[in-house]
């Protein structure tokens, strides 16, 4: 069983959100519910009473009345309706929150000092953008592209195109041209809103000839308007203070905005989100599994081009100050981002678990901060530094979070009424019906399976932009277990917690001898030893029927990997595991390849290694550090 690492003290727990929204349910639905497993159990077999609750708690405003909660599709979780009948706009709701008693924003980069943004600042950006749209001809339905940093101008845009019902789509300026291209050319977008350039770790990229070459390879786009440029000076002469910001009420259903697929072994898939969807689920997912409250500040560091930008969002849904840091994290000092969120008193800070980990030789106890939450994701966050973690911040609640930009959320989150146990997840969220399946399709407790969702979700994707007959979607999700969702990673239900262990991507799992092991496993060990920086493992299958399983481990800066810590490795991965968590050859790397969402490269670095060509084995322009993969281009392909 895993370490227990904290308790919610008594009055932490009844002061949550979660604990309120229990009782309320409670009370209006005649139900007593003696624990969360019970109350989850209930959300997931009453799914229209479970969102009406939600609907009717967070007072979701519609200029019209719904007809029903939920018309199923014949085509199972694709092309159900939700809410049907309701208008609503997602930007309305956040200016709900507009008050003199608190900012709006609190904006820090690596490169400038902090700014505040009220609400009223916050509000006359968005009108005069707004403005500027609608004198462009932009109307309900238009495609709104960017490519921005994470910046309070980007969420003026965001906000000003959503109010008038476009739809809106973003990339991260790190993003290559021709990733960005491959991804607008689907969309169609009128106008694509672009900064200047971009700073990071104290380098300046300047930007501006890629927003023209994008121009040039995207036909339908009218105009580029660069952020602090002409056009964009404009704007602000040209706004008029009479006309007042509006919302324009959408279609529950209506998309609000385009994410993508990773695109790491083939076409980016442009995943289309409804308005009312992400509306709903965010004030779930903030308020009850995160536990952000009126009042609190929110920050997760993330790019534009990641779905944690949208989610962050929903601090605002729910009252919150929302928090800024563009740039380097650890530039110019490794403990930047934490200063910024120690001087502006933060609430809440969440970024990626390999970031959390990289910072284990650093003292925080110095800072004195009074955090609520900590959130990770973007891969499992190791035991070991669930533990770190804790002893920094001795009363913080440590909320592990797993979903995606499938949903735009998460389905395995935090929970202010449970405790945390050391490498896992509290809980599967209110509404999500996770399940772990064998290969035969049966749900399995404290055993490893499939993570699959057995009931349909508001903010699982409209489509995929283009995507005829829905092929593409059927394909990513209903393949496996027709008629399920099936997610794509590892995981184990344990029986002490009901909590969630994530071992991994099932696509790469390590099958050693007909074994299936999660990577996760391995990471978790690799982390225990204070010489690595970052590690990757691979099974590679052989023509002949033979498989190796090579680790690659990158160390820190002035170490070198010798035989002692070899054997070492192989020994704790022996006692803490088992014999087949034991790599065939473990091989020192300069670097390890991510994609920009933080994401290990294990796929296409076992096709690189099969002798699969880079062009087919990955997209590189959506590689964080391109440069890292150079260690296996050059290698001997022994298995290809």
């Amino acid at each position: 069983m895993s370490d227990l690492i904290w308790q919610p003290r008594l009055e932490y727990r009844n002061d949550s959100t979660i604990y309120q929204f229990k009782t309320y349910v409670e009370q209006n639905y005649s139900r007593s519910f003696s624990n969360y497993d019970e109350f989850w159990q209930w959300s997931v077999d009453e799914l229209a009473d479970f969102w009406t609750s939600i609907y009717c708690y967070f007072d979701i405003q519609s200029h019209s009345p719904y007809e029903s909660v939920l018309k199923t599709s014949s085509q199972g979780f694709i092309g159900n309706e939700w809410f049907k009948g309701a208008t609503i706009n997602y930007a309305e709701h956040i200016f709900r929150r507009h008050t003199q008693e608190r900012p709006a924003v609190i904006y820090k980069s690596e490169n400038a000092v902090v700014k505040e943004v009220s609400w009223d600042d916050l509000a006359f950006q968005v009108q005069a953008i707004q403005q500027f749209l609608i004198k462009k001809g932009v109307r309900k339905g238009d495609r709104i592209a960017g490519l921005l940093n994470n910046t309070v101008e980007t969420l003026a845009i965001f906000l000003a195109v959503n109010a008038i019902g476009a739809i809106w789509s973003c990339c991260s300026t790190d993003f290559g041209i021709a990733s960005v291209v491959e991804r607008f050319e689907v969309i169609e977008p009128k106008i694509l809103f672009a900064d200047k350039d971009y700073s990071y770790n104290g380098k300046v990229y300047d930007k501006r000839d890629a927003a023209t070459e994008i121009k040039n390879h995207v036909p339908s786009l009218r105009d580029v308007v660069l952020v602090h440029g002409d056009i964009w000076q404009t704007i602000w002469n040209e706004v008029d203070t009479s006309m007042p910001l509006y919302f324009v009420p959408v279609a529950f259903d209506h998309p609000i905005w385009i994410l993508y697929s990773s695109g790491t072994t083939g076409k980016p898939k442009a995943i289309t989100h409804s308005s009312g969807g992400n509306l709903i689920e965010h004030f779930k997912a903030m308020a009850l599994h995160q536990n952000v409250q009126t009042g609190d500040r929110f920050m997760w560091y993330s790019t534009t081009g990641w779905m944690m930008w949208n989610y962050a969002l929903a601090s605002l849904l729910v009252g919150a100050t929302l928090c800024i840091y563009d740039g380097s994290p650890v530039f110019p000092e490794r403990t930047s981002m934490w200063k910024f969120a120690a001087e502006q008193k933060i609430n809440h800070i969440g970024a990626g678990a390999t970031y959390f980990t990289s910072c284990h030789d650093l003292d925080l106890k110095i800072l004195s901060m009074d955090l609520k939450t900590i959130g990770s994701t973007g891969s499992p966050l190791p035991p070991d530094t669930s533990r770190w973690l804790q002893h920094q911040f001795v009363d913080t609640q440590i909320v592990s979070l797993s979903g995606g930009t499938d949903v735009c959320s998460a389905f395995l989150s935090g929970n202010a009424l449970l405790p945390v146990y050391a490498g896992e997840i509290q809980c599967r969220t209110l509404g999500a019906k996770v399940v772990a399946y064998n290969e035969a399709g049966v749900a399995v407790y404290d055993e490893v399976g499939e993570l699959v969702i057995e009931e349909p979700m508001p903010s699982m994707p409209l489509y995929f932009w283009k995507d005829e007959d829905n092929r593409k979607y059927q394909e990513s999700y209903f393949e496996k277990y027709p008629g399920v969702w099936c997610h794509g990673d590892w995981i184990r239900i344990t029986s002490h917690n009901n909590g969630v262990i994530i071992y991994g991507r099932s696509d790469a799992t390590l099958n050693r001898g007909g074994v299936r092991i999660g990577t996760a496993e391995v990471y978790n060990v690799l982390s225990t030893f204070e010489e690595i920086e970052d590690s990757l493992v691979i099974c590679i299958d052989g023509k002949d029927g033979s498989a190796v399983m090579p680790l690659y481990i990158k160390m820190k800066a002035g170490v070198k990997l010798d035989d002692v810590l070899r054997v070492e490795i192989k020994q704790r991965l022996r006692s803490t595991y088992s014999p087949r968590h034991v790599p065939d050859q473990i091989v020192e790397v300069p670097d390890i390849p991510y994609t920009m969402s933080g994401k290990k490269l294990e796929i296409p670095v076992k096709k690189i290694m099969m002798g699969i060509p880079i062009a087919r084995a990955v997209s590189i322009d959506v590689v964080k550090n391109p440069a890292a993969l150079d260690f296996w281009l050059m290698a001997d392909k022994q298995f290809s």
